[in-house]
């Protein structure tokens, strides 16, 4: 099965400070093999407002028919922020804060055969599970 070709199959789209995102997707890539439809928006030379419009392109440039999962590092960041203001219309957008490499090994991992209403958990749940203090 071409994956790409798969309805519900969501479109990851990292977004965060600097370089963080493109070293998490090419990490991942690196462990999995390369992905499709997976894009990174670093906020370098953005402000709060043309980041929110860059966000809203790439979105807009997905089918409609495709969700978007959208990742940021930081909740209260310039990241975070400009991912809640961005205007993603009436798609299925989900938004994912505290971006780790466990979750989107999972996100990657599993994107083709759950629902993203069973991923999202999911995600969260790795994401919490790769964090731990000794």
């Amino acid at each position: 099965m071409n994956p790409a070709s798969v309805p519900h199959r969501p479109v990851g789209v990292l977004v965060t400070h600097a370089a963080l995102g493109k070293e998490l997707l090419r990490t991942v890539e690196g462990i999995l093999g390369a992905q499709a439809d997976a894009y990174v928006l670093s906020n370098d030379g953005y402000s709060g407002e043309a980041l929110s419009r860059a966000i809203e392109e790439r979105v807009h440039g997905v089918p409609v028919e495709r969700p978007v999962v959208l990742f940021t590092d930081l909740a209260a960041g310039s990241c975070g922020i400009a991912t809640r203001r961005a205007e993603c219309g009436a798609r299925v957008v989900r938004k994912v804060t505290g971006v780790n490499l466990p979750m989107l090994l999972e996100f990657f991992h599993y994107r083709d055969t759950l629902p993203l209403e069973e991923l999202l958990p999911r995600l969260e749940s790795k994401g919490k599970a790769g964090i731990t203090v000794s």
